[in-house]
């Protein structure tokens, strides 16, 4: 199953762009994302690490894709063995930015986590 969520917020695409790309910053717009474990900083395709997620479900990720002209990545993740690709993608909106992210996993868990990716994505958004 897909499912879309889709946020615009006043930040400009630089600022949210470095809030993807540095996983340093990915606790502080997706505080459910607890802790992030990998080699190097920034996004790049093929990093792998684990991310923690709620403080106590541990996921093995790969970055996939990474085009930052495009303002775009994804990134493959597993949780309890479920697998989940997450595919991020940034357009300007005005001075601001629209952030949309397709969530490909099997029923029901793109709806599940939904209503967290909306609020992070507001998080990530905002100035």
């Amino acid at each position: 199953m897909r499912h879309t969520v889709t946020v615009a917020g006043p930040a400009a695409p630089d600022v949210v762009w470095e809030r993807y790309a540095r996983y340093d910053s990915w606790a502080h717009w997706a505080p459910h994302l607890r802790a992030v474990e990998t080699e190097g900083d920034v996004i790049r395709p093929g990093a792998r690490g684990v991310v923690l997620l709620a403080g106590f479900l541990r996921g093995r990720f790969t970055v996939t894709e990474v085009d930052r002209p495009k303002g775009a990545w994804t990134w493959k993740v597993a949780f309890l063995g479920i697998p989940v690709e997450v595919g991020h993608t940034m357009t300007p909106d005005g001075t601001g930015t629209r952030v949309a992210v397709d969530l490909t996993a099997p029923v029901p868990v793109p709806l599940a986590y939904a209503p967290m990716v909306d609020w992070a994505l507001h998080r990530l958004t905002r100035v």
